[in-house]
């Protein structure tokens, strides 16, 4: 099929819906793309057999499952799934199997997003139905996930639904540099922006074109979702999709010091109320780094001189000095840079103790930004405004590519 007459038919629905609800007043309630689907479509699904990809967060605004919600129209024969399973597993009768105890459906727990789900394991579905709560990071590992079932759906012969959810911060927000092909891994496997502004059906509709996956591919998008606004601000209750991301925040300081957790040298939080907040070290001198990150004018956010104590984790039970990153503008803010310029002045206050220098040690960062070229930038002491400068070169042409595919509109800059 001519590719142009495949994306225009893959993003109809998506379309369809949006400009259906667009003119109605913004303070109308967001709906997600299951209730969409299950309300607004149920043709679509109606009678047919499906498998299911979802994730922890995988509920309606009634707190009601996805497989539960579908299950009502269709014949779900399989789940999958790349997090724990949160409900009762029951063995199939020859033991092979593990079955969801409601549904009766197998249940596929994929612990390497890198496991390439196989054509049988869909157990005749005619329909691959995707409903994850993304985050907006490339190293989510719902972000593989959703290559490898786009991949599947291909190969397989069978149709693909991705059910759009909101971007938790917001889907306008495009920071860090594109992925290195040569560090392709669990935490990314194509060659997009660490934050990469676009909701999950926009992505999977971004990567079935661009990197040529080529399934037959449907977004059910949202009703009255505005891009720019951040999961706090859109009227949804917040199910956490992972258990490090407590509250709609979390994602927007993950994507700030999730990589620096990678080094093991520092604690960013995880063991405590509030993780990825911190980054915390016994030899770093709070005010002395502070000090050095004023100096940059980092737009949107300020530094807390603290002292922590991870109840488990790297440093459990002790108390531990460093600083709390505070966002105080969302819009302005750039999460990536932010983490970056810190790990760019901690290098620059204690050399000896951070390991940039050896690659073996720093390949969790490496992995994580997505290539050497930031590590390499900082050993060379290239400063901040050179190495914003390259990130944003890097995804400039991202950018432009990106812009085809987004299905809610950019606000308008007065």
């Amino acid at each position: 099929m001519n590719l142009t007459r495949q994306l225009l038919r893959t993003v109809f629905l998506a379309i369809f819906v949006f400009a259906t609800c667009s003119a109605t007043p913004a303070a109308e309630r967001l709906s997600i793309g299951l209730e969409v689907l299950a309300t607004g479509h149920p043709d679509l699904v109606a009678g047919k057999k499906i498998a299911l990809l979802v994730g922890l967060a995988s509920y309606d605004q009634s707190m009601r499952h996805t497989a539960d919600r579908l299950a009502r129209a269709t014949t779900i024969k399989a789940i999958f799934t790349g997090d724990p399973w949160p409900r009762k597993l029951i063995g199939s009768a020859s033991g092979t199997k593990q079955i969801d105890a409601l549904t009766q459906a197998p249940v596929h727990i994929i612990r390497d997003p890198l496991e390439k789900p196989r054509a049988d394991q869909l157990n005749g579905a005619e329909i691959i139905v995707i409903d994850i709560q993304d985050i907006g990071i490339r190293f989510f590992h719902a972000v593989t996930l959703l290559a490898q079932f786009l991949e599947l759906g291909k190969q397989a012969g069978v149709p693909v639904f991705v059910l759009d959810r909101p971007n938790p911060i917001g889907a306008s927000k495009v920071s860090g540099p594109l992925l290195d092909v040569q560090f392709r891994s669990r935490f990314g496997v194509y060659p997009i922006p660490l934050v990469y502004g676009m909701t999950f059906g926009e992505l999977a509709l971004f990567f079935n074109k661009v990197f040529g996956l080529n399934a037959d591919l449907t977004v059910v998008g949202m009703e009255n979702y505005q891009r720019d606004v951040t999961y706090r601000n859109c009227g949804l209750h917040w199910t956490m999709p992972s258990e490090h991301l407590p509250d709609p925040e979390s994602p927007l300081y993950y994507a700030t010091t999730g990589f620096l957790g990678e080094m093991g040298i520092f604690s960013t939080g995880v063991g405590t109320t509030r993780p990825f907040h911190y980054v915390l070290a016994p030899w770093i001198d709070p005010d002395a780094l502070i000090s050095k990150l004023t100096v940059l004018n980092l737009p949107g956010v300020a530094f807390l001189p603290t002292t922590v104590r991870p109840y488990y984790g790297l440093f459990q039970q002790k108390r531990v000095p460093g600083i709390e990153i505070v966002v105080t503008d969302h819009s302005s803010y750039d999460p990536v840079v932010t983490g970056i310029a810190i790990l760019h002045t901690l290098w620059t206050l204690y050399p000896d103790k951070i390991p940039l220098s050896n690659q073996t040690a720093a390949e969790g960062v490496d992995t994580l930004l997505g290539g050497s070229d930031i590590r390499t930038a900082i050993i060379q002491k290239k400063g901040m405004d050179e190495i914003r400068s390259r990130i944003r070169s890097s995804v400039s042409d991202f950018l432009t590519k990106r812009k085809q595919f987004l299905i809610y509109p950019e606000a308008q800059t007065p």
